[in-house]
């Protein structure tokens, strides 16, 4: 829930007088700056009326088919590099079941939810809210790093593995 996470921890840099909201890194001149973005985040993790509480069982099966289409979508080769956008079609009940909390925005004209992990604890939130601990970051010599998702064989081995 809502309570559950901290919405922000504003780094009040007073040399500067800046105000950062660390979730996205947006910088503010002025505290209320700050406040009205915090809004806009609360405001986007209601619940519509027309969305409805699932069951944990469907949220965990939700979460599992995310996270099999992340899987699926990366790239084996070291020739794609770059980032990989995912953009799944949910329900709103399925979406809520899984990012609430962690909604950053929310585009009424198309119905758009966004989500934003960032920072330094961004990998532990992703595998807090995807219940997979699989997430992470290697580094390399050269000042280069690769954002992955660890292997891990599936428990069942008649179900399909993405990564082979």
């Amino acid at each position: 829930t809502i309570a559950d996470i901290p919405m922000s921890k504003p780094s009040t840099n007073t040399f500067c007088n800046k105000f950062e909201f660390e979730i996205c890194g947006k910088i503010y001149k002025r505290h209320s700056g700050l406040a009205n973005h915090k809004i806009t985040i609360k405001d986007a993790n209601v619940m519509k009326p027309t969305a409805y509480d699932l069951p944990e069982k469907a949220i965990e099966e939700t979460r599992r088919i995310l996270v099999y289409y992340i899987k699926e979508r990366l790239k084996q080769s070291s020739k794609h590099a770059g980032s990989v956008r995912i953009m799944i079609s949910y329900t709103e009940s399925q979406f809520f079941g899984v990012f609430k909390g962690y909604i950053h925005n929310y585009y009424p004209k198309t119905g758009n939810y966004k989500c934003i992990f960032k920072g330094i604890n961004s990998y532990s939130t992703l595998s807090k809210v995807l219940g997979d601990d699989n997430w992470g970051v290697k580094y390399f010599l050269q000042h280069q790093k690769t954002f992955v998702l660890s292997y891990q064989q599936p428990s069942n081995p008649n179900d399909p593995d993405p990564l082979l």
